[in-house]
């Protein structure tokens, strides 16, 4: 029986643990394959949201309404995109902004999940019902930001598509608008048109009206209901005589309960402007221009000249229809909110070129110029401030920061005025026998443009001392003296590091005769082993004899009780080591 039973043992025990590494593999490679799903449908819905716009909604009742006949302005100036895209096929909308070009969304025209370009684009006014009442164009050049081509950025998605003819003669077209994102405009009553695909399967143009939510730097919310196929329908306002498009739709409820898109902000005004241009001339140039001043910052707001280590930082977009080659960014102070080379030059940054509407940050760092006066100024900057470069606009290519000012003190501080010694009754440059510990304490320091920070402070017998020695205190306490003359002198400094010069506060004068008997003091005894009466000799009668014991021996003792403390521990450890392998090995053969 016994041999039996370990025969049953040693024949199931390997089958157990094989099991249970089964088990557990299994497990563990579906918890794994579990993980891996969502985190990849996750991490690809990321990327779909971010190349591609979500659905747009109908927000609260639906308000749309059919627009038949569509031949009557605005609805001629409205029209539908036929898109191609390798080999994917779908329709978006688009508003006319002059005689043959197209503003829409830039996801109409560039597509991450579909190759990029589009390959064909038949733009079509007015479609009412599958009719095309003024015919149609086709796109012979498309143009977005690089912005949304590199990075699918949603602050930058919007086109313009060039026509090949001038199908806007026939039906008209809207005007563009800008403004500060606070302006109550954006949140007004705004009108849409467009062909959703949730009704008629986009064969049809809606309309509607109604509020704006409000407006960033980059995009503008509202309250219009929109759907798939909306994509590129202007958001325009109606001022009684003209309609001006404010934003082109592009993105769905975002969680905010309202509808978005791209505010046509003034870089992409003039953006527009320039592309317009660029095909209507015939001629390419570069645009500078400086990007809204939220992206531009200073590090500090009080500096000292020549003293303060500054930073300063803006953003610069080419707006224009090619590279701009080397530019300059020149940084200004100026006491007012207009720019030029009279103005104070804190630095300059060059950049070696920008392709067509790409952006770069533009950044100086130094230490504060010496030579800028002290008050308060606006800090500024020009692109390109002696028009080297040939460009669509050069009245785009300057701006500054209004939200606050930069404080330069160049000014010294003034050194204190009044220095009293409160330690008895004495007087500078006197001379006196019964203070030997004086106390010195001042006032009348002071600094036009900030804050005295402290006093660098000398005490001794040259005149014309100075020192490294710094104090936030107006006073001093200095050691005990012997006879002699002694100078207090200060060189007061400011917050930002201005220093006035070294001044002299005090001239303190102490001069006593000294008794040899009574006051010269008497020295410690001091033991000489070479004595024959020495002072404290080993053996003391008074001393502790453990004192007297020789440090050689003391050293020996300790080294001899660490060396078995050692070895004690050693064969602690070693034992337990022992009990540890026994116990593992008895457990190894159950």
């Amino acid at each position: 029986m016994i041999k039996t039973n370990k025969h049953f043992k040693t024949k199931r025990k390997p089958r157990i643990l094989l099991i249970k590494k089964n088990i557990i593999f299994s497990l563990l490679f579906i918890n794994f394959f579990i993980f891996s799903s969502y985190v990849s449908r996750n991490y690809n819905n990321k990327i779909q949201h971010k190349q591609e716009p979500t659905l747009a909604n109908v927000i609260g009742d639906d308000d749309r309404v059919r627009i038949t006949p569509t031949t009557s302005y605005p609805w001629s100036a409205i029209v539908k995109l036929h898109i191609a895209a390798g080999g994917y096929y779908t329709f978006g909308t688009g508003a006319l902004i002059d005689k043959n070009h197209v503003l829409t969304a830039g996801h109409c025209v560039y597509s991450h999940l579909h190759g990029g370009w589009a390959d064909s684009i038949k733009v079509v006014p007015g479609e009412d019902n599958g009719n095309e009442p003024f015919g149609y164009a086709w796109a012979i050049n498309l143009r977005c930001y690089v912005d949304w081509i590199v990075y699918a950025d949603e602050q930058h998605d919007f086109a313009v598509i060039t026509l090949d003819r001038d199908i806007g003669l026939q039906t008209g077209w809207m005007g563009l608008y800008t403004s500060l994102p606070s302006s109550s405009i954006y949140k007004n009553e705004l009108n849409t048109a467009g062909y959703p695909y949730d009704l008629d399967n986009g064969a049809n143009m809606y309309w509607n009206h109604a509020n704006g939510r409000k407006a960033n730097e980059y995009k503008h919310w509202y309250y219009l209901d929109t759907n798939g196929g909306q994509s590129g329908s202007p958001i325009w306002i109606y001022d009684g005589t003209n309609r001006y498009i404010l934003s082109v739709h592009a993105y769905g409820d975002d969680g905010l309960g309202s509808n978005h898109g791209t505010r046509i902000d003034r870089n992409k005004f003039d953006c527009i402007d320039n592309w317009l241009t660029a095909d209507e001339t015939l001629t390419n140039k570069p645009d500078l221009a400086s990007l809204s001043n939220s992206f531009a910052n200073f590090n500090t707001t009080i500096v000292g000249a020549g003293l303060t280590d500054f930073e300063l930082e803006c953003k610069v977009r080419n707006l224009g229809t090619v590279s701009s080659g080397q530019l300059t960014v020149s940084y200004y102070a100026s006491v007012d909110t207009t720019y030029s080379k009279d103005d104070y030059l804190i630095g300059m940054d060059v950049i070696s070129s920008l392709s067509p509407t790409s952006s770069t940050d533009s950044r100086w760092s130094g230490t504060f110029p010496e030579e800028i006066p002290s008050g308060e100024y606006y800090i500024g900057w020009i692109i390109d401030v002696d028009n080297t470069i040939d460009e669509f606009n050069e009245n785009n290519n300057w701006n500054f920061i209004w939200s606050r000012r930069l404080l330069v003190d160049a000014t010294p501080p003034t050194n204190p005025t009044t220095c009293v010694q409160l330690n008895g009754t004495t007087e500078s440059d006197v001379w006196q026998d019964s203070i030997n510990n004086p106390y010195f304490s001042w006032s009348g320091a002071s600094d036009s443009h900030t804050n005295v920070a402290g006093y660098y402070y000398y005490w001794g017998n040259e005149p014309n001392g100075t020192s490294t020695s710094f104090t936030t205190s107006p006073s001093y306490d200095p050691p005990g003296i012997n006879n002699g003359t002694y100078y207090l002198r200060v060189c007061t400094e400011d917050i930002v590091g201005n220093k006035a010069s070294w001044t002299t506060l005090y001239v303190f004068k102490f001069e006593k005769e000294f008794n040899n008997t009574n006051d010269n003091p008497i020295d410690d005894p001091v033991d000489d082993p070479g004595s024959e009466n020495p002072d404290n000799p080993d053996n003391d009668p008074g001393d502790d004899t453990d004192d007297d014991f020789p440090d050689k021996y003391n050293k020996s003792y300790d080294s001899i009780m660490n060396n078995a403390l050692f070895i004690g521990i050693f064969l602690m450890s070693s034992l337990i080591c022992v009990l540890l392998f026994c116990i593992f090995r008895n457990l190894l053969k159950i």
